[in-house]
């Protein structure tokens, strides 16, 4: 009838061995999902240029290290291009990094 304390927590233990992993990865996902959700908020009020900016970045799998050059190689394309001025480009770059930043 009586139940060994020592049965009882070597289970929660075992328990929480499992679970512990299990939360910390739905906590982590949450994390980026809602840093996904301010990016693409952040994007939509985004200039044309600014968005296209952004978009191609995306679209570039960008990494904290790589982010920074497609976009200014992105800026550099539309500028040659004369879809935008150096002043413009510079602008919708910077505000296009702003919402890339979110995702970091």
């Amino acid at each position: 009838m009586f139940v060994q304390s020592s049965s009882i927590i070597g289970e929660g233990a075992s328990m929480m061995k499992f679970l512990f992993p299990f939360l910390c990865f739905v906590c982590l996902t949450t994390v980026a999902y809602a840093d996904q959700k301010a990016a693409d908020a952040c994007a939509a009020s985004l200039s044309p240029p600014a968005k296209q900016i952004y978009q191609t970045t995306l679209a570039n799998h960008p990494t904290p290290a790589t982010a920074r050059s497609i976009v200014v190689a992105e800026v550099e394309k539309m500028v040659g291009e004369g879809k935008l001025s150096m002043a413009d480009g510079r602008a919708a770059g910077e505000a296009a990094g702003a919402c890339l930043r979110m995702l970091q």
